[in-house]
């Protein structure tokens, strides 16, 4: 028996603090959701199984809820069992409940029974077991585990917990079940090698620029034994990139560009961050720059962290005689004596005078 196993997709996530990207990553959520079906159509599963947080809240459009009808109806005759999760669950599931356009779904099944949570397949001669997320507003908690094995040949779990959780659970149902489908995490671990036959699917995009592991969907291959096989599928198109440039690296406006460029791509979102110590001589526009390719990445963030002074004023080699070193002092005395947040703009007048005084053109 063949399984696909994904969880954590967050479909209607809002990105807070990334503007206008925020809506290409929902409509990427929204492609990646159908290439996961694709994937289980090509590979001719048995089982599709989602294991918790499909939807970032329960807040679902019905445009979205369709959206993920139509895709889950493509699987035609694979049976789809989705387990409501953290993020998109309740205590009384009513937006599961009133969802008409996924209940009319002849194969889509949905974990939410408290009182007998689980679903028999006849076909595939398999029970899948649900264990619902327990919410602080739950009043059904003795009844949110299965606790009777069905008299089938395979019988796989479907829990959105954390492993310690997904071992006492298990333990205490005593279901010896051939593999359990986890949610909950962001990262895709497999269990297998701490002697539990489970593993974690993670997110099939990774979701912000902190996160490992993530980007990936499981397909699990149970033969006639019931020996479970555990592999991780590559099914995530963002990448979100973290880079720093040092500023001595850099001398104007087009060695930055040849930086960043290569870097680019639709699905590519990147925070750029410019430290150390800039020469006065270059001529370096950040906020140029940002305008100039932003519509190259899904997002670009350049982070100007770079300073024109260093700690030790006396470092820059510039006779206090003339008007450019009595300039120089001057501006290093108010710059050591300003607060935070105006040192950026005395910063940007210094370069400024320096080219000014320097007889070059402001950039």
């Amino acid at each position: 028996m063949k399984i696909i196993h994904t969880s954590d997709i967050h479909l209607g996530a809002h990105f807070v603090g990334l503007k206008l990207a925020g809506d290409k990553l929902r409509a990427g959520l929204k492609s990646t959701f159908s290439r996961i079906i694709d994937y289980a159509i090509k590979e001719k599963a048995d089982l599709f199984i989602i294991a918790g947080n499909l939807f970032k809240n329960t807040d679902v459009s019905k445009n979205l809820q369709n959206f993920v009808a139509d895709e889950l109806s493509r699987l035609d005759s694979i049976p789809a069992i989705i387990l409501p999760g953290q993020t998109d669950g309740s205590s009384d599931y009513a937006f599961w409940k009133s969802w008409d356009s996924l209940n009319s779904l002849k194969d889509v099944y949905l974990l939410a029974d408290r009182k007998n949570p689980f679903i028999s397949l006849e076909e595939l001669d398999c029970t899948v077991y649900g264990f619902p997320e327990i919410l602080p507003n739950d009043h059904h908690h003795d009844d949110a585990s299965p606790t009777a094995r069905q008299t089938t040949k395979y019988h796989i779990g479907v829990l959105c917990r954390s492993p310690d959780e997904v071992k006492a659970k298990t333990e205490d149902a005593g279901l010896n079940l051939d593999y359990i489908c986890l949610g909950g995490s962001d990262s895709f671990r497999d269990l297998s090698d701490s002697g539990i036959n489970a593993a974690y699917s993670g997110s099939p995009e990774k979701l912000d620029f902190d996160q490992q592991n993530a980007g990936n969907i499981a397909i699990v291959e149970i033969d006639s034994g019931n020996k479970a096989t555990i592999a991780r599928v590559d099914i995530g198109s963002f990448s979100w990139r973290s880079v720093e440039i040092k500023a001595n690296e850099i001398f104007n406006n087009d060695d930055l560009v040849d930086k960043i460029k290569p870097l680019s791509g639709t699905d590519t979102l990147l925070r750029l961050k410019l430290t150390g110590l800039a020469l006065f001589e270059s001529s370096l526009e950040p906020d140029y720059i940002q305008q100039l390719l932003e519509n190259e990445f899904m997002y670009l963030d350049i982070i100007d962290e770079m300073k024109v002074l260093p700690e030790n004023i006396s470092e820059v080699k510039v006779s206090e005689k003339t008007i450019l070193g009595q300039y120089i002092k001057l501006m290093a005395q108010k710059l050591n004596s300003s607060d935070n947040n105006l040192k950026p703009r005395l910063e940007k007048s210094l370069k400024i005078g320096y080219a000014l005084l320097q007889g070059r053109e402001s950039w």
